[in-house]
């Protein structure tokens, strides 16, 4: 499915990981220094930040988005839609969007609601302000994205815990003149690849959801944790995130050599790189930028154009722009648009 918007242009970026930052080092005696060794060199990942306990999406979130209202000088009031994007919220119930609008001291008339989803998620959080936009009902969209994934790993599973990191992002859309151009993609017959399979209504949890079994050799893990098939993934990724990249830059009659920026969900090292080279695009337009992060999920892009920003703007690479964020479903959306005119504040830590 494709859309193309002539309204809504992204204002400004931030994005915010915990302070405390945590060496794969430290597990070489869990696992030997050998296999930690391997794991860097595959994924790219040498260390990633990891909440301490308590701290939440919504605390990284909201921290994001006062830095971005400081830094721009938003008025609050004028806020009229927050979307929270997280597969890690708050509560069950209510919405996070709706404690973030008191916590930010937005108004009572804002929309404010979640989507539950993971690495696609900051794409379709930007999706969904457009469609506010085009409505007519939004003028200003705050978007928030991210997650503690760190919380629902088992300590004992040597395959993720050196995998992925904790990150919160705030994202000001406005009503401004801006073409931009959306596809997404979705395939639920994947969607067992990577899952947490209990605490839902499907699998309640229970004493036997929390017993901690041997996934595989040397991996193991709960029906409360995250399980990933990481081949099905990947093969996942490198299959249809190039063909839905290709179709959003032909419905956007763009060349594949016309972006100069292509802001791919930074899963790992490995995988943004094979992207690149399978979509045959220059290496300085695909950048990886969370080696010391890891895989921080919908925040990921932010992140990257919180460290990348500033380079990005002043090799002017951000007229033609491109994002694509890919994974858990398993589905894809990708956005391509102007980000010449966008702030992007540097990435920002939350003290310990």
């Amino acid at each position: 499915m494709k859309a193309r918007f002539q309204r809504g242009r992204i204002a400004a970026v931030a994005a915010m990981v915990p302070a405390h930052q945590r060496d794969l080092s430290v597990y070489s005696e869990q696992w030997g220094a050998s296999e930690v060794t391997r794991i860097i060199s595959a994924t790219g990942i040498s260390s990633i930040r990891e909440v301490r306990p308590g701290v939440t999406t919504a605390d990284l979130c909201a921290g994001a988005a006062e830095a971005l209202f400081s830094h721009c000088g938003t008025n609050r009031a004028d806020i009229d839609g927050i979307v929270f994007v997280s597969q890690t919220p708050d509560y069950l119930l209510p919405a996070t969007s709706a404690v973030l609008q008191h916590r930010l001291g937005l108004k009572t008339g804002v929309a404010a609601f979640d989507i539950n989803y993971g690495c696609s998620g900051y794409v379709y959080g930007l999706l969904q302000a457009q469609l506010l936009i085009q409505s007519g009902m939004c003028q200003q969209v705050l978007v928030c994205a991210g997650d503690v994934s760190t919380s629902l790993i088992n300590p004992r599973d040597r395959a993720l815990k050196m995998l992925f990191g904790d990150a919160g992002s705030a994202t000001l859309v406005v009503a401004d003149a801006a073409d931009s151009s959306f596809a997404v993609h979705t395939d639920g017959s994947g969607a067992q690849a990577l899952i947490v399979p209990a605490g839902g209504a499907r699998l309640p949890r229970s004493a036997a959801t929390a017993e901690v079994l041997e996934a595989e050799e040397g991996n193991f893990r709960s029906a409360q944790d995250i399980y990933m098939d990481g081949m099905a993934v990947m093969n996942f990724a490198l299959q249809d995130v190039p063909q839905v990249i290709n179709q959003l830059l032909q419905a956007h009659g763009w060349s594949s050599a016309d972006p100069g920026f292509y802001g791919l969900h930074q899963a790992n090292g490995f995988m943004v790189n094979y992207l690149r080279r399978k979509m045959r695009l220059a290496a300085p337009a695909v950048p990886f930028a969370c080696a010391d992060i890891g895989n921080t999920g919908p925040a990921s892009i932010p992140v990257l154009l919180a460290r990348e920003g500033a380079r990005l703007h002043a090799e002017q690479r951000l007229e033609k722009s491109v994002l694509c964020g890919f994974g858990v479903g398993l589905s894809v959306a990708a956005a391509a648009l102007s980000l010449a005119d966008t702030e992007m504040l540097p990435l920002l830590e939350l003290p310990d």
